[in-house]
């Protein structure tokens, strides 16, 4: 097995917003929301600037506006319309999600991190909290500064830089369970040749390194992993060692499926399913994976930013 570390290539422009409002819609947002969907933004963007001018006390319309002006990369603006729906529905935990991270899109990130934190006032659990949650890990991570290892070691081979990370997230980790995940991560890593950094970053995004993260959907563990994956891989999803095992397996047969070059592929079908990703030919138009395949990939580069590794294609 070659030591060198396998990274993937992560193509953001892949990942499009075509996401189910949390609002019901209709009237003069019917057409917008048609266009949307049909991937013509300017022609809905266009609907929905009309309908916010005509009916400036709803927050529909604002809503769908910035959601439109996202999936365009247009951050700043799409923040600023979801800033105005959220004025107008305060108690919609839904658009206060999206206005935090469209904030951070924009690198807004101090203010992303306090809307986050509102939407878990709003909705302590469910849907929208455990994403709020994902989208903290996300911004906390972007922190990350390198630190000293052994002499001859690529950060990103040294196990200790795994450990670190565990308690950079999980402060209640022993030392000893840090150490213990560290070298599970980058030993199952460099078993499945798999870039440890990615592997840390979905762990840190899923459930920030808490060994008994339970989703709202029934996920367990480091790797969330689904209660039907955990059994099929003979895992047992509260052992640490063996739910790293399994998140990494389940992202090596991803990312084999998908292409080394696809890993926001690879993402979308560990958060949704292989099926899914086959279903719409890229990345599904679910909000939570849309939002979860965004704040793993940000992690991920960061993660490659900060701590080197020779690189290898497989």
């Amino acid at each position: 097995m070659r030591r060198a570390v396998a990274a993937v290539v992560f193509t953001l422009a892949a990942v499009t917003l075509t996401l189910p409002a949390p609002l019901a819609a209709a009237g003069p947002l019917a057409a917008g929301i048609a266009f949307y969907q049909q991937g013509r933004l300017v022609a809905a963007q266009a609907v929905f600037m009309k309908a916010v001018h005509a009916q400036p006390a709803q927050a529909q319309p604002r809503y769908w506006l910035g959601i439109t002006l996202a999936r365009q990369g247009r951050y700043r603006e799409a923040a600023q319309a979801l800033q105005g729906a959220a004025t107008l529905a305060p108690r919609d935990a839904h658009i206060w999600l999206w206005w935090g991270h469209a904030l951070a899109q924009s690198g807004d990130l101090p203010r992303a991190e306090r809307i986050l934190q509102h939407v878990l006032l709003l909705a302590p659990r469910g849907a929208a909290a455990d994403l709020a949650r994902q989208g903290l890990r996300a911004i906390r991570g972007l922190s990350l500064k390198t630190a000293p290892v052994a002499t001859g070691f690529h950060p990103a081979l040294d196990p200790r830089v795994y450990a670190n990370i565990a308690r950079f997230y999980n402060p209640r980790l022993l030392d000893k369970d840090a150490e213990v995940i560290g070298a599970a991560i980058l030993g199952f890593s460099r078993q499945y040749n798999v870039d440890p950094r990615l592997v840390t970053a979905v762990i840190a995004i899923e459930s920030g390194f808490s060994p008994t993260a339970r989703s709202h959907k029934g996920a367990m563990g480091l790797g969330q992993l689904m209660p039907a994956t955990a059994a099929s891989l003979g895992v047992h999803p509260y052992d640490p060692v063996q739910n790293i095992y399994g998140t990494v397996r389940v992202l090596r047969g991803n990312l084999d499926r998908f292409g080394w070059e696809n890993a926001n592929l690879a993402l979308a079908a560990y958060n949704a399913g292989k099926g899914a990703v086959e279903r719409y030919g890229g990345v599904p138009p679910y909000e939570e994976t849309v939002l979860y395949v965004r704040n793993v990939g940000d992690l991920y580069r960061r993660l490659r930013e900060v701590y080197s590794a020779p690189e290898a294609k497989v």
